[in-house]
């Protein structure tokens, strides 16, 4: 590797920052400098694994000697420990969906604009193997123009689920749409290329009885007329994902995302009359890798611009029209 290794500090080792700080320690271009929890223990633990300092206190993220702050904590606290590295003068990656609000994404993205730094949000189902590969697919035209997208999403909430802190309200700001349900609304606009003009969507809480959703179903239509319907839900009999894109002249059918939700090692593709079978890689710590090399890319690149944080907003605004029909 050649030119600046910049350093980066990891604001939360919970089970997603464990993954995050295991990927950091392993890039080329990132260098993990220090690991923030509110538990000690964890922080400990996790910055003594990866031989790196840690600290209670997230203000020490800020620091001149660092460049870029990730943040993988509950969504409720995303956003203000996104602004304030933002005005600290830091590049941020904060995971999704980056804040609770419409309105709180707006504020980032601004102050990553005023401040000339990156801001990026944490869609990684755009990084997997094979949605990679169904993008450059389409992208090629081997299915025609894209007419529709199918997601199916979710899986059986582990005991005591309703308790987590992803199915309260004032912690998460929703309950699957915020979840698993962002990465499907973010994949249907990718894929569809065009813009959302209607959004319809019914939620339930018929399982779990919490004050939040624990399925929802959502329809999309855009300004072209191509339309996407979704389903997510913690109430399968088991983990799930599949991702049908039809399109003029053929389709494809991906039955699984990675090693946990069915199949991802392969996909099918149907082009001039005929089926192909696409192989994948799916280790999913692969697609957090190739999602963190974009950003340190951008980085060394001196692209300091919202990477994809309006693909966020865009998303966010389809979540809140969606509870507004409650």
């Amino acid at each position: 590797m050649t030119g600046k290794k910049y350093t980066i500090a990891l604001i939360g080792a919970g089970r997603m920052g464990e993954r995050w700080a295991k990927v950091i320690a392993e890039s080329l271009s990132l260098s993990l400098a220090l690991v923030v929890d509110t538990e000690r223990r964890q922080a400990d633990r996790v910055a003594k694994e990866y031989r790196t300092r840690s600290s209670t206190d997230h203000t020490e993220a800020f620091g001149s000697e660092i460049d870029a702050v990730l943040v993988a904590v509950p969504h409720r606290f995303l956003y203000p420990l996104a602004h304030e590295a933002l005005l600290a003068g830091k590049h941020v990656f904060v995971e999704k969906p980056g804040s609770r609000t419409a309105r709180e994404m707006r504020d980032l993205i601004g102050l990553a604009r005023d401040k000339n730094r990156a801001l990026m949000v944490g869609f990684n189902y755009r990084f997997f193997d094979s949605v990679r590969q169904a993008k450059r697919i389409v992208a090629g035209g081997k299915i025609g123009q894209v007419l529709s997208v199918r997601l199916v999403h979710g899986h059986l909430g582990r005991g005591g689920y309703e308790k987590e802190w992803r199915m309260q309200k004032d912690l998460a700001g929703g309950g699957v749409l915020m979840d698993q349900g962002l990465h499907l609304i973010d994949l249907a606009r990718w894929f569809l290329e065009d813009r959302v003009v209607k959004v319809r969507g019914v939620v339930s809480n018929r399982r779990l009885k919490t004050e939040v959703e624990d399925m929802a179903l959502v329809l999309l239509k855009t300004a072209e007329g191509k339309v996407a319907s979704l389903s997510v839900s913690v109430s399968e009999q088991q983990d799930i994902f599949s991702l049908d894109i039809v399109g003029e002249k053929g389709s494809l059918s991906i039955p699984g995302l990675g090693r946990k939700y069915g199949n991802g090692a392969s996909f099918s593709l149907w082009s001039s009359g005929k089926e192909r079978v696409v192989a994948c890689d799916p280790d999913a710590d692969k697609a957090l890798a190739l999602e963190l090399r974009e950003f340190s890319t951008a980085l060394s690149r001196k692209k300091q611009t919202s990477l994809n944080a309006e693909d966020a907003l865009a998303v966010l605004k389809i979540i809140e029209k969606i509870y507004a029909e409650k």
